[in-house]
């Protein structure tokens, strides 16, 4: 190639990239968008330590959470621990949020931005206060929808308003509040591969127990240990699942233990290898299922799993999550098939 045609061929290739980069500024420019404002609540950094309670309400469910020195628990469930990084975050969020965009005044448009009254039934807002070891409010706040990438990318922000005020903003800061409990705590409750469960048996009051165990050839596979006679199952898979829900146990909400056991309890014994013994018991109160755990192993990992599960179960209850109980929970004729 000739001097010339090179060079010209270069400038031509830095004018394009020039007018790439133009371009790609101008469709994607962050510094025109502006990212900082008056502080939600000025000063709250330097009164953190004076909260003692958050609560947050949504329509008729509440969440409400206590500290005591360095750590959270829910308040309302008995005192069961609350994740602190979780509600560390929160009040960060909290700390650092500023109001940078004014959005409606207008009650009627509140829920576009999911800001709409949070005692209402239905709501999509949530009311979040910060109190006071004596109950007083240290700061309160109406969160609504989060809007990603309000401010570039991976810069999201949250539409808010304050309680007796018309004003709602966009704040810098993606705060979240949920009311659900398994977002504050360790949700986990059981966790065994379904490969090391070696027996499962299921007694539900009224019904002849079934009892399953492992393959003897492949430990992924389980089955019926007597299957009767003329009899198929519905589902090839069927007995598989009920293995991997007894196995992975995970709550949607908790309780103090309120009694001992019932003869109207549905029983789930496990055991796995290395010795390690599971109890379930499961009880039904109205749509609900309630599960108190109990675990035991004699030494080694069986103890420590046993004594982990022990940590998080003793003196509670756990409402299972929609469908785990039915997964559980089969009877005979829920898995043959009709004769």
């Amino acid at each position: 190639m000739k001097p010339k045609a090179f060079a010209a061929l270069a400038a031509v290739t830095v004018l394009m990239f020039v007018i790439a980069v133009t371009t790609y500024i101008t469709h994607n420019r962050v510094a025109e968008v502006r990212v900082s404002g008056a502080a939600l609540f000025p000063g709250l950094a330097g009164t953190a330590n004076g909260i003692a309670k958050i609560t947050i309400t949504q329509g008729a469910k509440t969440l409400a959470l206590a500290r005591d020195k360095d750590s959270w628990s829910l308040a309302d469930r008995g005192g069961y621990p609350a994740k602190g990084e979780v509600v560390r975050a929160l009040l960060l969020h909290l700390a650092g949020a500023e109001l940078v965009e004014a959005k409606t005044r207008s009650k009627e448009r509140y829920g576009v931005l999911e800001l709409e009254d949070p005692q209402a039934a239905d709501t999509k807002s949530r009311l979040v206060r910060l109190l006071d070891d004596r109950g007083q409010a240290i700061a309160e706040v109406v969160v609504g929808k989060k809007r990603s990438e309000a401010f570039g990318s991976g810069r999201g922000g949250t539409y808010v308003r304050k309680p007796g005020e018309a004003q709602s903003w966009l704040a810098n800061a993606e705060i979240t509040a949920p009311t659900e409990v398994r977002d504050w705590v360790q949700p986990g409750i059981i966790d065994i591969p379904a490969a090391k469960i070696a027996s499962l048996t299921i007694a539900i009051p009224g019904e002849e127990p079934l009892k399953i165990v492992r393959d003897a050839a492949d430990s992924s596979k389980h089955a019926l240990a007597a299957m009767p006679d003329g009899k198929k199952l519905k589902d090839g898979y069927a007995i598989g699942a009920i293995v991997r829900a007894a196995g992975s146990i995970d709550l949607d909400d908790v309780r103090r233990a309120a009694s001992a056991s019932r003869q109207d309890d549905s029983v789930v014994e496990l055991e796995a290898d290395g010795g390690l013994k599971v109890t379930l018991r499961l009880r039904k109160e109205g749509d609900d299922y309630w599960l108190m755990a109990e675990a035991r192993g004699a030494d080694g990992d069986a103890k420590k799993s046993a004594e982990d599960i022990m940590r998080r179960a003793q003196g509670w209850e756990f409402k299972l999550p929609a469908g785990k109980a039915t997964s559980l929970l089969k009877r005979r004729a829920d898995l043959f098939e009709a004769s």
